[in-house]
């Protein structure tokens, strides 16, 4: 996603070309960022853990709160980005709705997400956390996974995150869909050579057999950007 994350942030660069500076809100920020700003960008963070918020250098403003429930100040962002947030969320549509409010006119929204409409995501969604966990530790083989507040965090997947469901969402609110993207990335279980032949045989018949309403792995995550009109009345 190197490569992707380059073209993003100079797509972002070209949409808020004629603002002298950006205040940008990290939605669900944690500890780190995923996208690059450029100097003298002003960006709030909001995070449920206090914890995660604290290791976070980059930020001019720390938030606690919930992306839910919290309730963000009416257009004050040029920039919202959500970074593989939402599926964590028991109702993102309530953030969703959150972040509407919350950009600017003219403004831009980034969402990505691991994509729910895969064999991936409705396993995800279906397991419990445990199973998770056992996958990050043995599978993945991240052997801290498990600990207070740390990966894998509990994941809900619920269906409104599917990138047409967003879609259908932003128009209903009048909120244009710049671009909607999907795309693959390496998994851990491609260490394990069998095993991910296996996977990739079961990806496949999922797809075929769901006539493609679920996606393959080339399709595991997407990114959407979102912009709000840059007048109420068009």
């Amino acid at each position: 996603m190197d490569d992707g994350l380059r073209q993003l942030e100079e797509r972002i660069g070209e949409l808020l070309a004629e603002r002298s500076s950006w205040k940008v809100l990290e939605a669900g920020c944690g500890s780190a960022s995923h996208i690059g700003f450029k100097n003298g960008t002003t960006i709030v963070g909001i995070d449920i853990s206090p914890k995660q918020l604290d290791l976070n250098s980059l930020l001019t403003e720390k938030i606690v709160g919930d992306l839910e429930t919290y309730p963000l100040p009416p257009e004050t962002f040029d920039l919202v980005v959500c970074w593989d947030v939402l599926e964590h969320l028991p109702n993102p549509r309530k953030a969703l709705e959150n972040f509407f409010v919350t950009v600017n006119r003219g403004g831009i929204i980034i969402l990505a997400s691991p994509n729910v409409l895969t064999l991936r995501g409705l396993i995800t969604k279906w397991s419990p956390h445990w199973f998770h966990v056992f996958y990050a530790r043995y599978i993945a083989g991240y052997d801290w996974a498990g600990m207070p507040e740390g990966y894998p965090f509990p994941t809900y997947h619920r269906f409104a995150i599917a990138p047409a469901a967003i879609a259908r969402l932003a128009k209903e609110r009048s909120i244009d869909v710049v671009s909607a993207k999907t795309y693959g990335f390496d998994h851990p279980e491609q260490q394990h050579k069998i095993f991910y032949a296996l996977w990739r045989l079961a990806d496949t018949i999922a797809s075929i057999v769901s006539l493609g309403t679920l996606k393959t792995d080339k399709h595991a995550a997407f990114c959407i950007i979102l912009q709000k009109p840059a007048s109420p009345h068009r």
